[in-house]
């Protein structure tokens, strides 16, 4: 009887051995202040990227991306931002992408260090599914597969495909299984696909726990380029990327994008904007862990207006103004020419970059700007500061950033270690 109940035990050590294993081998989705190995950055187009990878290079290895033609220029433009050249690593392409870097793969990890892909299907943020955009598509799922291939060479690890269309700026984790998506994008970049057979992909894919829908992004971030927002106040956007309004701090912390009444009752877009996030808010309040536990939620101050204000005139010589002036006046009959619109880039303090040692922040203040955004940029680092004690909070102007359609986050995608 002693000899069986030995053996009993074995067993049952065993076993549990097994399953230890087989949690460790699990792969899952990093949270982003997890230990990096590097970073993966595009969009080369404006001072702040550049900035913000001089200072990266002090401290880890940077993934650039590089067309073979212009790979010389894009070296004298680093060096003379004052990167340290020796930690990046050039990824070399025959073809320019304009893409956000961070909705390519999606990198998961397990306990045992070993990485593997996520490739979600992709529809160019739903342009795909616009009558205007047919006569790209063909040209455009080329381009994409150039660009899949050229990053599976770079990062030869395992690839777990999807015909699910995600991107990595729709998608939070706090790294322990709970994932935030917001129905606003999921629901028209996959209209053939009800929520819940898109829990069940993220499920499979990510080995989700718990999915958290919220309803919509900030009015800041609309459906295309140069679109209507309301009244005479037009922008760029995919539809309410996450982070752009709702972002993870640590495993039982969320940041999001709250702008106040009062400036909520002097600005029609920011109005919108508010009447949104109540709702998301409730949501959040009301939505538990993976484990069953709330969160705490935080408001996050909004920029002040950074609104380009000008007359339709497509002869203008700003380049800016006369290609969205022709956009305007073709798509929307009821404007005419020398009628004045706002062109308003999607600003945002969630579009920040965590890694090992910094988090990378926007700041829109400069000299001639009210104090009202010296104090909003201080109120938001202090924020990140409270959540990342031990971390530089980095402050970089992405007003250009935002003008072109994107911020921090969007062009860079952290390397899990």
């Amino acid at each position: 009887m002693k000899l069986i109940n030995q053996l009993l035990a074995v067993f049952i050590l065993a076993i549990l051995c097994s399953c230890n294993q087989k949690n460790k081998a699990e792969f899952y989705l990093p949270a982003e202040w997890e230990p990096q190995t590097g970073v993966l950055i595009n969009g080369f187009d404006d001072a702040a990227t550049f900035e913000m990878a001089a200072q990266l290079s002090k401290e880890m290895k940077i993934y650039c991306f590089a067309v073979d033609s212009a790979k010389e220029t894009v070296i004298k433009k680093l060096k003379d931002a004052g990167v340290a050249l020796d930690s990046i690593q050039f990824i070399s392409s025959s073809k320019d992408f304009s893409y956000a870097q961070r909705d390519g793969f999606l990198f998961m990890k397990n306990e045992n260090g070993e990485k593997q892909l996520v490739n979600f299907a992709w529809n160019l943020y739903g342009w795909f599914l616009e009558p205007g955009f047919k006569n790209y598509i063909e040209e455009e799922k080329e381009n994409r597969e150039l660009y899949t291939a050229v990053l599976k060479k770079a990062f030869p690890y395992p690839v777990i495909s999807s015909s699910m269309v995600n991107e990595g700026g729709a998608i939070e984790t706090n790294g322990k299984g709970t994932i935030i998506q917001a129905e606003s994008v999921n629901m028209q970049r996959n209209p053939n696909m009800t929520k819940e057979a898109q829990e069940a992909e993220l499920k499979r894919v990510l080995n989700a726990k718990k999915i958290i829908w919220l309803k919509e992004g900030s009015a800041e971030d609309p459906d295309g380029w140069g679109t209507l927002i309301t009244e005479n106040y037009f922008g760029i956007g995919v539809k309410g990327h996450l982070d752009e309004f709702c972002r993870f701090v640590n495993e039982n912390t969320i940041l999001i994008s709250f702008p106040d009444s009062a400036e909520a009752a002097e600005d029609p877009v920011k109005k919108i904007t508010l009447e949104r996030m109540k709702v998301n808010y409730e949501i959040l309040k009301n939505a538990t862990d993976q484990n069953g536990k709330p969160f705490t939620i935080v408001k996050m101050p909004v920029p002040d207006n950074n609104y380009m204000t000008f007359s339709l005139d497509t002869n203008n010589t700003n380049g800016e103004i006369k290609s969205l002036s022709s956009w305007i006046l073709k798509s929307h009959r009821n404007f005419s020419t020398g009628d004045t619109v706002h062109f308003v880039p999607a600003s945002s303090y969630l579009n920040f970059l965590i890694t090992n040692e910094t988090v990378f922040e926007a700041k829109y203040w400069s000299e001639g700007k009210p104090e009202t955004s010296k104090a909003k940029d201080e109120k938001a680092k202090q924020i990140l500061k409270q959540y990342f004690p031990d971390k530089k909070i980095y402050q970089i102007n992405t007003t250009e950033t935002n003008h072109n359609g994107g911020g921090l986050h969007c062009w860079s995608m952290q390397i899990p270690g």
